[in-house]
């Protein structure tokens, strides 16, 4: 007996954790699952108050707690915007404050809403003129917008692409709702401003609802615009300089040009040059012509010599007096050597006589 209690409690235990274990494995299965809201629903309940509805008002009832008792097949979901309008000869879109669907107060939202309709006053007929005008706006103000029309089917639907197949319809089985004193629902389904879809259900069959169409996809990134290139920095040409002058011993060595009419510095004499050639060569210079101030100014006069010039003709004068007065002072110290060492020894002729005597 106690074996038996035993086994019983353990296989309780094991589906427990079996049906513990399988809820958490199928929990990111149902989050990964697609969804369709990607963008925003809305959802318009039109009530027809004609005279023949007040009829049907009990049959309108019975179908607004069916379908909101299944969210609409599923179809209405937690947030959706729900709107209520009635309209006979004119339309009254404020009468009933617009509100969020929250599946968790179906039966209240439910119940509200069939007072609402039961409370309505009915009389003479309806007019779609007075209806399709603002509902057209809202339908291109609109992502997604799902209208619900309970009207008797007596008077004829206009301002939508679906016109003639509902009025088709509306005549097919007018006599046949209106003996069992049910209305005829109309479903219009619009996405992104255009009308997609329509349906014409006769209760107590179910309602049915036309799917939307696949979102269209996102339009592509721009394509980045090709980046112009910077306008080349302006070329500055500059006019040749020209430097015209006696030629310094630090400047380095100009390139030679071409032989244009401005006077050359070949004549002019070499750094490294003697002071008597730098006078010939300056003498030799052709002189500036008196046309050029420029030229007048920078060149120097070809027969004053310089300074420098001077100097070293003076020093080479001082050098040459100097040099001719040691040359003479040694030609006169050899004459005085040779006539004293012919005093002191006399030649064998002189010294034979000498002895002789």
């Amino acid at each position: 007996m106690d074996t038996k209690m035993h086994q019983t409690d353990f296989s309780r235990r094991a589906r427990i954790i079996a049906a513990l274990l399988a809820g958490i494995f199928l929990i990111p299965e149902l989050r990964a699952q697609p969804t369709d809201q990607t963008v925003q629903s809305h959802f318009l309940f039109v009530f027809d108050t004609s005279r023949d509805m007040k009829y049907r008002s009990e049959a309108v009832q019975k179908a607004l707690n069916t379908m909101l008792a299944t969210s609409l097949n599923g179809q209405l979901h937690a947030g959706d915007s729900m709107g209520v309008w009635t309209f006979g000869q004119n339309l009254r879109p404020g009468d009933y404050p617009l509100q969020n669907w929250n599946p968790d107060k179906a039966a209240m939202i439910a119940s509200n809403l069939t007072k609402f309709v039961s409370k309505q006053h009915y009389a003479k007929n309806a007019r779609f003129e007075a209806l399709q005008p603002l509902l057209n706006e809202v339908v291109q103000d609109s992502q997604r917008l799902t209208v619900l029309i309970f009207c008797d089917g007596e008077a004829k639907i206009s301002g939508t692409p679906f016109d003639s197949g509902v009025n088709q319809i509306f005549g097919q089985k007018l006599s046949e709702q209106k003996s069992a004193h049910q209305p005829f629902v109309v479903v219009l389904r619009s996405q992104l401003g255009q009308y997609t879809g329509c349906s014409v259900s006769l209760p107590p069959l179910p309602v049915a609802l036309p799917q939307f169409p696949a979102l269209p996809a996102p339009p592509p990134p721009p394509a980045p615009k090709p980046t112009s290139a910077p306008p080349p920095a302006p070329v500055i040409v500059a006019q040749p300089l020209i430097i015209i002058g006696t030629k310094n011993e630090s400047s380095p060595p100009l390139p030679k040009a071409a032989p244009t009419n401005s006077p050359t510095m070949t004549n002019q004499p070499p750094a490294n040059s003697s002071p008597d050639a730098a006078g010939a060569a300056a003498t030799n210079a052709p002189a500036a012509p008196a046309a050029n101030p420029l030229m007048t100014n920078l060149t120097a006069p070809a027969s004053a010599p310089t300074s420098s010039q001077q100097n070293s003709d003076s020093g080479n004068k001082i050098f040459m007096i100097f040099g001719g007065g040691l040359l003479g002072a040694a030609i006169a110290l050899g004459i005085v050597f040779w006539l004293r060492s012919r005093r002191k020894d006399p030649s064998l002729i002189t010294r034979s006589m000498n002895d002789q005597k």
